[in-house]
Parts: C-alpha cells; sequence; structure tokens
C-alpha cells in the first residue's frame, strides 16, 4: 500500500508539474495579429511628403508621420523585407514637437544601422485631440499601415511612448495584447487590472519614472513593477530625481551596463 500510495503521489506531482508548464506556455506566447482591413483608416484624405517622412491624414481622422528606409520607399510592397515598426506616441499638447523630440531619434543613421540589418520603419501618431484615445481606431490604423506598406513586419511593432502617450501606449497594449511585441513607457501611469497584465504576459515592456514627479509615480510604478516583474523579458526602472521625463535609448535598463538600445537590437533581432 505504501509502494502504491508512493506511485499515485508521484503521478499527481507529475501531472500538476506539466499542467504548470503548459499552462505558463500558453500564457506566455504571443498570438498572431490578424490584419483587419478598414477603409476609413486605409485610403487617405491627404498626404505629402516631409523630409524623409510621408504624411497622411485618413478619412477616420487619425493623422500620422511614416519614415521607411530608404530602399524601401519605392518598394514598399516588399513582404521579404520585414522589417521591424516603432511607433511612436507624443505627450499632451506636444503633436508640433513629436517629430523633433522622439521620431528624430529613430530616423539617425546610427540607430538605423544598429536596430536591424534593414533598418527600421517609425511610426509617429499624431493625436486627434490633444491627447490620445481610442486603442480600437489606433489598433485599425496601425494595422491597416501595416497592409499599405507589406515591408513591415507585423509581428514585430513597438510602441514607444512618454507621459500621456506612455499611458496610452500601455493601454494600447492592454486592449489589443497580438499588437506589439514590445513597449516602452517613459513616465506613463496607466492602471492595470489583474485580467490585463495576464494578457500582456508575452509582451515586452520597459518602464521607467521618477520618484519626484508627483502624481504620475505614484500609479507609474505600480504598472512598471507589475510589467518588469511578471512580462517577459521587461524591466522596471525607478529614478530619484528625473521629474518628468521620456526614455533615451542610451538609458540604463537597470543597475547594470545594457541600455534600452541594447534590449531593443536582441528582441527586434530574436
Amino acid at each position: 500500500m505504501k509502494k502504491k500510495a508512493v506511485i499515485i503521489f508521484s503521478i499527481i506531482i507529475f501531472c500538476l508539474t506539466a499542467g504548470f508548464f503548459l499552462l505558463r506556455n500558453f500564457l506566455y506566447t504571443r498570438k498572431s495579429l490578424e490584419l483587419t482591413f478598414d477603409g476609413a483608416y486605409y485610403y487617405s484624405q491627404t498626404e505629402s511628403d516631409y523630409g524623409k517622412w510621408h504624411y497622411e491624414k485618413t478619412y477616420a481622422g487619425h493623422e500620422y508621420y511614416l519614415y521607411l528606409p530608404e530602399k524601401y520607399r519605392n518598394d514598399r510592397k516588399n513582404e521579404s523585407a520585414k522589417i521591424p515598426l516603432i511607433v511612436v506616441f507624443h505627450g499632451s499638447d506636444e503633436k508640433g514637437a513629436s517629430l523633433v523630440k522622439y521620431g528624430r531619434k529613430f530616423i539617425t543613421e546610427e540607430f538605423q544601422n544598429k536596430i536591424y540589418p534593414e533598418g527600421a520603419a517609425v511610426l509617429v501618431i499624431l493625436s486627434r485631440i490633444n491627447y490620445f484615445t481610442d486603442p480600437h481606431g489606433t489598433c485599425l490604423l496601425i494595422q491597416n499601415i501595416c497592409i499599405k506598406n507589406k515591408c513591415i513586419d507585423k509581428t514585430n511593432i513597438i510602441g514607444y511612448g512618454f507621459s500621456q502617450g506612455a499611458k496610452f501606449v500601455v493601454e494600447l497594449a492592454c486592449a489589443e495584447p497580438q499588437l506589439f511585441r514590445a513597449v516602452i513607457s517613459g513616465s506613463g501611469f496607466y492602471n492595470i487590472t489583474f485580467r490585463e497584465l495576464v494578457s500582456v504576459l508575452p509582451v515586452q515592456f520597459y518602464s521607467a519614472v521618477s520618484e519626484n514627479d508627483k502624481g504620475i509615480f505614484e500609479q507609474g510604478a505600480i504598472v512598471g513593477k507589475l510589467c518588469g516583474r511578471w512580462c517577459k523579458n521587461s524591466y522596471y526602472k525607478q529614478y530619484e530625481q528625473r521629474w518628468h521625463f521620456w526614455v533615451e535609448l542610451e538609458d540604463k535598463l537597470s543597475d547594470g551596463d545594457k541600455t534600452v538600445m541594447d534590449w531593443l537590437v536582441k528582441l527586434v533581432n530574436e
């Protein structure tokens, strides 16, 4: 009887262990993003070139600037390219400054040469009012940009946000967990629920806030710690005296020497 009890106990432990690893694998596996066509987000009401950027306004009211590496500007239908996409969300009342303050860092020769062998696409979305709303509509916009520009790899999209844009990029990741491979949040303040946290476990996060950024830190620290602790290959960075700031590519991941740029290069090339 004793031997039989040991065997039964061993079987139960084995089943529980196997079940745990199967559940963990399921929760941490990214689902495929199925692109949805929507004419209001696909067709342009207005479009023009602005230096290295291509500006468009859709019939749904969204405005954006898109940068493609030079070799793909006339070859955007090249599905074999599979270049990553960086999506940038500015802070409140920053529509006019978003290209210079944030978009510029991702189109430098240094960044483009380092991030991926073929470079990366960069999308700067302008809020329809002074701040971002409508996660579903924004997701449709990004999907339809991917449909129009087949050189973009829909499985390799990184969201970058500052302040209200950082809050929104986390909200968007929670609303559409298949959209982003990774999220960079600087001075964000989204209140994540347990259900949302479970849904974004496969998404990689880098979140950073400052203790003297009152009103932002109290909320941002909570979501940053949760995502940094539980989400795949994620980091949370807390500063004492940095005020209200956006993430720079040379910022450190934690207390080591690895930077946000190092983390980005590794994840988009996996």
